[in-house]
């Protein structure tokens, strides 16, 4: 981790980053800087490894430049933060945590990032991969508002990225248009990145990062309520932001006006968004696409989707045969394509750098892997093969009586050289079709949203090949991602399971199992239970950042793998406390008060004050809410452990 920069002296500290970003000692900022002038920074080598060939774009706290690396001949998108500005830890932080976190989320719809340093001059630089393309706001001011059947297919890969964003405990917090960019692919297809992970919140127990109560960050337009209060936050109030983008996308403007940034905090803490059908009555052919956007605003996190999967899947069922996402929008994981440097896209330069990151210049870059290096060896002889197809490539050429003679003459010859030819064509043909072909087809029909046509392609596949454990991990995935079919989806994760190990998706549906319904939510926590080990980090994932009933569950299986003690259960358990479920509120407390720690009093303490309200015949009724007797019980119960015992 990099400590955050003084004014005292040079110290220079070894960074160790086990992101993916590259390490490198960076020196303390000096006391003065000059004029910030981007342009006469072009040509400038930093840290030895990046020559700066164009000014791209300029903001308020720095430059975006494209730069070319000295040893790879590769070209990337760097961000140069104002030399003035590096004197201030928190801008320091923020840089430092953008390159920490993005780094970390190797996902298609996140901006990659790939290093961060100071140069010997004392620049601040974060490097990212080279996208072409416009952000969103730009799309947006031009075109005012987009179609239902582009509207969506930028949203569900928004909620794609926030997913694998989720998955690692990191809420973004200042999600916008100008953070989200589509880029334009070699092929020209479009593809939509998440970008500027500056002030994201990593929700991990052991971790001091957390921002303070009572502070808000982001950008006012699509602050969650509860992030507009200064109140703790969670994935949701991403899902909000989303939410908010839709509606502006799809209205052509911003459900709230206000004068100032202090105005339009509390219309977002109080204000309901208004129907997408008051500024877009046409709207009213697509009641789920309304109703969704409507649900994802929901000014109370519990009356929210409750992941960004729920969101997409949502929003693409709202489509219905319509949805369709761009070809090659989200390439399957295993074969990606790499730009060349010498790419003829050019990045398009935007208007405004930090801290809203209008839509930074960025590329794409990708290694290509492909199953043929999986081939096992054959007993075919490659040199008589070669020597067979160059004697068939000379022959071909004589004219057809000769071919004929030659026949005639030497049989034995060309029945080799055809039968060779014909054995390969057989192998590769035999590969294609046993080997990854229906496995990578189902791959990009799951990574469109189409688990329907997954499904019955892998059903097919599982035919000739039924106990290939990849089809069967496939459709499990398939499957959970059918409506109404997450009880097939679990038994068919079971039936994968017995076969091969499962993967970290597998993991994500079956701990995403837990908030449904009782009988489905114990069928996947005894999987999660068998495969214990494995399945633990994501169980304690969704104990520190699910929300209510989906975090009891959690934590009760965490409990039961002998590893609750891993999660900080006062914040864990004190934030269900105000839980909009009652027996969620109860057993929160309950357990509380069976773990004893003391730093739970204050928490337990608030929750047995609160009281609730009720009209009487001669006057109101107020008594204890749910679940505050058990919260006071809770909390006499540590206090008298803490007392000492009679002599």
């Amino acid at each position: 981790m990099l400590p955050s920069p003084d004014r005292g002296g040079a110290r220079r500290t070894s960074v160790a980053v086990a992101t993916g970003v590259e390490s490198r000692a960076v020196s303390e900022p000096a006391a003065e800087f000059p004029a910030f002038e981007p342009e006469s920074l072009v040509g400038t080598t930093l840290d030895g490894r990046y020559v700066l060939t164009a000014h791209l774009a300029t903001g308020g706290m720095g430059a975006v430049f494209r730069a070319q690396h000295v040893h790879l001949r590769k070209d990337f998108a760097v961000k140069v933060l104002r030399p003035d500005l590096t004197g201030s830890a928190d801008l320091v932080e923020r840089f430092r945590r953008e390159a920490e976190i993005a780094s970390a989320l190797d996902h298609d719809n996140i901006v990659k990032v790939s290093d961060f340093g100071r140069s010997e001059a004392g620049l601040l630089f974060l490097v990212m991969e080279l996208l072409t393309g416009e952000s969103l706001f730009d799309r947006l001011r031009r075109e005012g508002f987009l179609p239902p059947e582009e509207a969506v297919p930028i949203l569900w890969q928004i909620c794609a990225a926030l997913q694998a964003a989720h998955a690692r405990g990191v809420v973004h917090r200042d999600l916008k248009p100008e953070n989200v960019f589509l880029a334009c692919t070699a092929s020209g297809r479009e593809v939509t990145k998440i970008l500027d992970f500056g002030i994201a919140k990593i929700a991990d127990p052991t971790s001091g990062s957390a921002t303070q109560a009572g502070i808000v960050v982001g950008t006012p337009e699509y602050l969650a309520p509860e992030q507009a209060m200064g109140s703790p936050v969670d994935a949701r109030a991403d899902v909000y932001a989303v939410g908010l983008m839709g509606w502006r996308m799809l209205a052509g403007r911003h459900p709230f006006k206000a004068e100032d940034a202090r105005g339009l905090l509390m219309m977002q803490a109080t204000r309901p968004v208004p129907p997408l059908t008051d500024p877009r009555p046409d709207l009213a052919t697509c009641p789920a696409l309304v109703g969704a956007i409507a649900k994802a605003c929901a000014k109370e996190p519990i009356a929210r989707h409750q992941s960004a999967a729920l969101l997409r899947e949502d929003l693409a069922a709202a489509l219905g045969p319509a949805f369709m996402l761009p070809p090659g929008a989200t390439p399957a994981p295993a074969v990606s394509v790499s730009l060349s440097p010498t790419s003829s896209l050019t990045p398009i330069p935007l208007d405004e750098l930090l801290p809203s990151d209008r839509g930074s210049p960025h590329g794409a870059t990708r290694s290509v892997a492909t199953p043929f290096a999986a081939w096992p060896a054959r007993t075919l002889d490659p040199a008589r093969l070669a020597a067979a197809v160059r004697r068939l490539r000379a022959r071909a050429a004589m004219p057809f009586r000769g071919a004929c003679q030659q026949v005639r003459a030497r049989p034995r010859s060309w029945i080799a050289g055809v039968a060779a030819v014909l054995a390969l064509a057989a192998v590769i043909g035999l590969f294609a079709r046993t080997h990854g072909r229906p496995a990578a087809d189902a791959r990009e029909l799951l990574a469109g949203d189409r688990p329907g046509d997954a499904r019955a392609l892998l059903d097919d596949a599982l035919g000739d090949r039924p106990d290939d454990p990849e089809l069967l991990l496939l459709r499990a995935q398939a499957l959970h991602r059918l409506p109404g079919r997450a009880a097939d989806a679990i038994e068919a994760y079971a039936v994968a399971r017995a076969h091969a190990p499962l993967d970290g998706l597998a993991f994500e549906d079956l701990v995403a199992d837990l908030a449904r319904e009782r009988s489905l939510a114990d069928k996947a926590a005894k999987l999660l239970r068998d495969d214990a080990d494995r399945a633990l980090p994501f169980v304690l994932r969704a104990a520190v950042v699910a929300p209510g009933a989906h975090r009891l569950r959690a934590l009760t299986l965490a409990r039961d793998l002998g590893a609750e003690e891993r999660v900080d259960r006062v914040e864990a358990y004190g934030g269900l406390l105000g839980d909009a479920d009652c027996e969620i509120r109860r057993a929160a407390a309950r357990r509380l008060g069976e773990v004893g720690d003391p730093a739970a009093l204050p928490k337990l303490r608030k929750a047995a004050q609160v009281r609730t309200e009720t009209k009487g015949f001669f006057r109101p009724k107020v008594a204890p809410a749910c679940g505050a007797p058990e919260a006071e019980a809770a909390a006499r119960r540590i206090e008298a452990a803490r007392l000492p015992s009679p002599q």
